[in-house]
């Protein structure tokens, strides 16, 4: 390639790039939702982020994650984790009880309990 086409690829791609990353704000975290008769589980994965540095809110249809990741003391020579804000906004197949999610985090992972919102039994209404 002459030096001129490499110039110019390179002039196109630095400027793509820098779109890119000025866009971007945020990195999305995967999440497995589990399904078990009484709730759902979310397991959402956390590299790097600390209980301290996580945002959790749920609706009755939704769960919405944020973390904020601090970066370490130390020149880095390899970056692929990177240091941008979590985030994961799901939309959940169910109805669940707000009120009563439970969650943890250990190792890296955040537990959510959601609670199903469940009808237990219809109750015959008379009418008069």
């Amino acid at each position: 390639m002459s030096s001129q086409a490499s110039q110019a690829a390179k002039k196109i791609l630095g400027d793509v790039t820098s779109e890119i990353s000025e866009t971007k704000s945020f990195d999305l975290v995967p999440v497995d939702l589990i399904d078990t008769e009484a709730e759902l589980i979310a397991l959402v994965a956390l590299t790097g982020a600390s209980k301290e540095n996580i945002g959790l809110r749920a609706t009755e249809d939704s769960l919405t994650v944020d973390a904020k990741i601090v970066p370490r003391e130390g020149k880095y020579l390899r970056q692929e984790m990177g240091t941008l804000p979590r985030h994961r906004e799901i939309k959940l197949p169910m109805e669940i009880k707000p009120e009563q999610v439970r969650a943890s985090f250990r190792d890296g992972i955040l537990e959510v309990r959601l609670p199903k919102l469940v009808v237990v039994n219809a109750q015959r209404v008379t009418v008069e």
